[in-house]
């Protein structure tokens, strides 16, 4: 069993670009009586392994919604893991009849997709935002359903970044050394080297990346550091004395090409920053907002928030969705309020927005809030 499940985690972190589904519905955690939390999640499969691990001890139920086998995040922006799926597996489950109370924790990072009031209208289940890693669910069980403001924030450590290297290295080394090994399979140890080189490399000095190479972008930024291994390279081959030109140029396009692919969605990977290229030319370029749009993922142009203190009632939604800290609590006026404290930290994941009840969280230019069918 723990090889089996070795192997799958090993897979389903290879190719996560591909949904990996399991079964929706109920799963039992424990012993749960009948005052036990009742948690959701999406239905990768994945995620819910890890869940479960990050469960032990407690006495709980976890609802898996439907969510086409994509995680959390990705489900979420997409509008995939939404209101209708958490409704269906309200219904479904027959969790109504095994606990007294109709409170419901979702995962932080699904505020994007899930429009929390429409699962409380039409299911009569308060909906919470739980924390944004299952491993700090039992803590914030412990303390009564409250979270710490540490609980809120996305954190992006080497585990992670080295999991979305291994994320890019693995398709990349599929799709290149399948045709190398049939027609250039001496190419093949050296092509691979340099996909998962560079991927590892990139993901472990992420933040040095990010800080120490100019470019308003990733990809900007990890073209620049292929221009320096093609320089590297160059160099080497100079030294050597007796490379062929064509064998210089197809290594340096080759350097170039991964790093092209890295680089697109650099920022896109983690839910620690905002937007990614497209994101970023769509700033400039609006129309390529429909480019993308025509395979199947409509992005906001990116905004900024203001905070609409007449609508704004304190209740603090926006502070327990925000995977960046970007709200604060203010006394004004003799009220507590929320305010836009470091816009800078936005990530543009739109779900304060989409989540503030008294829709007291403007964006500007304004964005889609929920569009289910």
């Amino acid at each position: 069993m723990v090889m089996r499940d070795a192997i799958k985690s090993t897979v389903e972190t290879m190719f996560r670009f591909f949904p990996f589904p399991t079964s929706t519905g109920l799963r039992v955690v424990g012993r749960p009586g009948r005052d036990a939390p009742v948690l959701l999640t999406c239905n990768f499969d994945l995620t819910v392994r890890r869940v479960l691990r990050a469960l032990e001890g407690l006495n709980c139920y976890l609802l898996v919604a439907p969510s086409r086998g994509i995680n959390v995040w990705c489900a979420s922006g997409g509008g995939i893991l939404n209101a209708h799926a958490v409704i269906s597996v309200l219904k479904t489950s027959g969790i109504a009849e095994k606990v007294d109370h109709r409170t419901l924790v979702l995962p932080q990072l699904s505020g994007p997709g899930i429009d929390a009031g429409r699962v409380e209208a039409e299911t009569g289940w308060s909906c919470r935002f739980g924390p944004v890693y299952a491993e700090d669910v039992p803590a914030y069980v412990a303390a009564g359903l409250q979270k710490t403001a540490e609980m809120r924030r996305v954190r992006f450590p080497l585990g992670e970044r080295l999991q979305m290297a291994v994320m890019w290295a693995a398709p990349m080394s599929l799709l290149v050394g399948i045709p190398l090994a049939i027609f250039r399979p001496h190419l093949l140890p050296g092509v691979l080297a340099l996909i998962w080189a560079f991927s590892l490399f990139l993901y472990a000095f992420y933040r040095p990346v990010k800080r120490l190479v100019p470019g308003p972008v990733g990809t900007v930024r990890v073209l620049l550091l292929g221009l320096l291994g093609v320089a590297g390279l160059a160099a080497w081959s100079l030294a050597l004395g007796h490379w062929p030109a064509g064998r210089l140029v197809g290594w340096s396009l080759g350097i170039l090409g991964v790093a092209l692919v890295l680089g697109f969605d650099l920022e896109g990977t983690s839910p620690l920053e905002a937007g990614a290229t497209v994101g970023f030319w769509a700033a400039r370029w609006p129309g390529v907002l429909k480019v993308w749009a025509l395979v199947g993922y409509e992005l906001e142009r990116p905004f900024s928030l203001r905070v609409d203190v007449e609508r704004c009632r304190g209740c603090r939604t926006c502070v327990e969705v925000c995977p960046k800290g970007v709200y604060e609590m203010v006394l004004q006026d003799g009220s507590r309020k929320s305010r836009v404290a470091h816009p800078a930290g936005c990530v543009q994941c739109t779900a304060c927005v989409k989540q503030c009840p008294k829709e007291a969280i403007v964006a500007d230019p304004p964005i889609r809030v929920f569009a289910e069918v």
